[in-house]
């Protein structure tokens, strides 16, 4: 030992660890050893674990994110903006708009690490 005190809470993984060794265990010793329907249902389930775990990881960032672009188009909420775009908007409303979604889809390619 070298005398080194770590926080009780160090050793304890987070959700995002346990997300992560689930979805490795499955897809790196459980699925290479499935056949048929199980591996396609093992593939469906770890594609849904990494949705989890990206969502979880990104979620404070996202969050903040569309309250930015609903703050930026003066909208309170994604249903507010719909309404908006479905009665038209003019040129210069549309190019606003445009470029606070694109704002928001930059982030959803970052989180999803194709940005």
């Amino acid at each position: 030992m070298t005398g080194e005190t770590r926080p009780a809470h160090a050793a304890v993984p987070g959700p995002d660890d346990l997300l992560t060794a689930v979805v490795e265990t499955l897809r790196d010793e459980i699925l290479p050893q499935a056949g048929g329907r199980s591996r396609y249902l093992l593939k469906a389930c770890v594609a849904a674990l990494e949705t989890v775990r990206r969502d979880l990881v990104a979620g404070p960032e996202r969050a903040e994110v569309e309250a930015a672009v609903f703050a930026a188009l003066e909208v309170q909420d994604e249903q507010a903006l719909v309404s908006q775009i479905r009665a038209g908007l003019t040129p210069e409303r549309f190019a606003r708009v445009v470029a606070e979604l694109d704002r928001r889809t930059d982030v959803e390619l970052r989180v999803l690490g194709r940005g």
